[in-house]
């Protein structure tokens, strides 16, 4: 007889759960705007919401807005990931550096980037360049950490017994170092996909004429809750779609971890 799939079932039904929920919330909004329960004034209703993206997406604004955003927190978030690598790297295979500095990476860490954001803006202008900027003083610091942390929990007797048998600096780093930290890495891409996508968004309230911040701040300055509403969906759907593709990735990655991992313990 043929075993049951009960792993295949439980995440069916967890997915069906998911979106049942989902649905469930969104027939209430709907059902208690039309009913006057919800004031459609202050939180709109999901109809009117799908109506205004119809409408934006026929018009182009979508696309043109979305694009902006998406582009200013695609070149933060890889600045940001591959300075936080970097110098994580740096900091936890250097002793030196990472007794000197780490002191100070945290204050930095530790003060609000809301705070900064105006004088980034001052700085940098009301340009693609300032978004960008505020994009990476989120992600860069969400990175550095998670793969210090990474680096720091490889074995040191796996290191050593690895250089006495001859191991080049290269077999090292790819055989040890990368798959020992490679899930802590992604762990941190996905928490810091969210945040670039908010940095950009807090950039564009601070001063922009374009992009999805600009487009809410713009509905918000007109109380029009439908509008606002409707950048948040286009940037959750987004958010969603994007944390998909990266889990995707991971699991991807993860394989080819255990593999030079086993392939690491082969050679030492």
């Amino acid at each position: 007889m043929g075993q049951f799939n009960y792993t295949g079932l439980n995440k069916y039904w967890i997915l069906c759960l998911r979106w049942g929920m989902i649905g469930l919330l969104i027939c209430i909004w709907e059902i208690g705007s039309q009913t006057g329960i919800i004031d459609p004034y202050y939180f709109s209703s999901p109809s009117r919401v799908v109506k205004n993206i119809v409408v934006w997406l026929v018009n182009g604004l979508v696309f043109k807005h979305l694009s902006l955003t998406m582009s200013e927190a695609g070149v933060g978030f890889i600045a940001g990931l591959v300075l936080g690598v970097t110098v994580g790297f740096l900091f936890a295979t250097n002793s030196i550096v990472d007794t000197i500095f780490q002191p100070f990476i945290v204050i930095m860490n530790a003060m609000p980037r809301i705070a900064f954001a105006p004088l980034i803006i001052l700085w940098f202008g009301l340009g693609f360049l300032s978004k960008a900027v505020i994009v990476i003083s989120l992600v860069f610091f969400i990175v550095f950490f998670n793969t210090y942390r990474g680096f720091k929990e490889i074995n040191p007797i796996l290191l050593k017994n690895a250089r006495v048998l001859g191991a080049t600096r290269m077999q090292v780093f790819l055989h040890i170092y990368l798959p020992a930290t490679m899930s802590w890495t992604f762990a941190s891409l996905r928490v810091s996909v969210g945040f670039a996508i908010i940095a950009a968004i807090l950039g564009e309230y601070m001063g922009a004429s374009a992009g999805i911040g600009y487009l809410i701040d713009n509905a918000q300055s007109n109380f029009d809750a439908t509008g606002v509403m409707s950048g948040l969906v286009i940037l959750t759907i987004v958010v969603v779609i994007l944390d998909s593709l990266l889990k995707k990735v991971e699991a991807h990655f993860t394989k080819w971890r255990i593999n030079n991992q086993t392939t690491g313990d082969h050679m030492l």
